[in-house]
């Protein structure tokens, strides 16, 4: 099964980069032999989408702001929480779960299983490439999270993220 993993966020304002500040600690933890693709992306929508064309499985990790929990949580997101995440969607585009069905309407194979990981920030406002400190320790967690995953195979079904 080809799968890629896919960090997303803006690496210059602050917690919102930690999605790809998760892809880069991947890339350093996961066997080259593993078969698994990390990718990087800065937008949501069409363009997350096109990251995924050619996959089987796809595992997203983007930032969080809900104001629901504590900088720092890591939360498994379900197909209506996509909605909420910080770079899935866009004004200028559309949201990822339209993105996918407008991709299988047309006949492009996109992944039949996508998994989504969201890290609740504290800061998305300020200039920086650093993370805040709730957020820097929670990478352990969501990397860990996610190499499982990858053994283990836990993904929603497509339906689901298409809702």
């Amino acid at each position: 099964m080809k799968t890629v993993i896919i960090g997303v966020g803006n690496p210059v304002l602050t917690d919102d980069g930690v999605g790809i500040h998760v892809a880069k600690r991947l890339r350093t933890v996961l066997p080259a032999a593993s078969g698994v693709t990390v990718r990087t992306a800065y937008a949501g929508g069409l363009r997350l989408m096109d990251a995924m064309i050619g996959f089987d499985r796809a595992i997203i990790v983007d930032a969080l702001w809900t104001g629901e929990n504590p900088p720092g949580t890591v939360v498994r997101l379900e197909a209506e929480d996509l909605k909420r995440a910080r770079n899935t969607a866009s004004v200028h585009d559309l949201d990822l779960p339209t993105a996918l069905d407008f991709a299988a309407h047309a006949g492009v194979k996109v992944p039949s299983q996508i998994e989504a990981w969201g890290v609740e920030i504290d800061d998305a406002t300020t200039f920086s490439e650093d993370l805040t400190p709730a957020v820097r320790a929670a990478m352990p967690h969501v990397v860990g999270e996610i190499c499982r995953s990858i053994q283990l195979g836990t993904t929603l079904a497509p339906e689901e993220v298409l809702g």
